[in-house]
């Protein structure tokens, strides 16, 4: 987004979603400011988001329907219970997750 710049993005209803700031800095919705390596969780409720740029700017918009589970994270893993994550830990460690070959 370059500086000065406004823009609205229509949202799914209902979705989850999230701005992050790679560089720069943005007003959402014309209230909540964000900088470098901030993220907002938008509120499910309406349509869209207004960003406005102070600076030029570098956004992720993630979005997506909502699970409506727990969830539960431990490193690199990401689950449902912390049972979950002590049987994915233990996979892991017991190569079950296979091998992932060193670039050269």
């Amino acid at each position: 987004l370059n500086r000065d710049a406004v823009t609205t993005l229509d949202l799914p209803e209902g979705h989850t979603a999230i701005v992050v700031v790679l560089s720069g800095h943005v007003t959402v919705n014309g209230d909540q400011p964000a900088g470098a390596a901030e993220a907002l969780l938008l509120d499910r409720q309406g349509a869209g988001v207004t960003l406005s740029a102070d600076t030029d700017t570098t956004l992720l918009i993630l979005t997506g329907e909502p699970i409506d589970e727990p969830i539960v994270g431990y490193g690199p893993f990401v689950m449902n219970s912390e049972d979950e994550i002590r049987t994915a830990i233990t996979d892991f460690n017991s190569g079950r997750f296979g091998d992932i070959p060193a670039a050269a």
